[in-house]
């Protein structure tokens, strides 16, 4: 029970950033469309909640510092996002 939310917080994460990835070309499987980019971002945000409270809790390991710096994919998912679409 140490280290609870920053186990959920990197399978969210990863969930998320799958499920948000699905609709583009090098995978572009055709589940949800275009609302499973926003799903998955939503259930990104989610793991990013969830280890920001982890880190607030003070959660024992490293795993918690692994889940924060993935708050650098999400910038890069939108700038690529961005480029791809021309909006957010």
């Amino acid at each position: 029970m140490n280290r609870k939310y920053s186990k959920y917080s990197i399978i969210l994460i990863f969930v998320g950033i799958f499920i948000a990835s699905m609709a583009f070309p090098p995978i572009n499987i055709d589940l949800l469309g275009w609302w499973g980019i926003f799903v998955g971002f939503g259930i990104y945000s989610t793991g990013i909640v969830i280890s920001i409270i982890a880190f607030l809790k003070k959660e024992e390991g490293l795993l918690k510092y692994i889940s924060l710096l993935s708050i650098s994919l999400g910038a890069i998912f939108l700038a690529f996002l961005y480029a791809i679409v021309g909006r957010i």
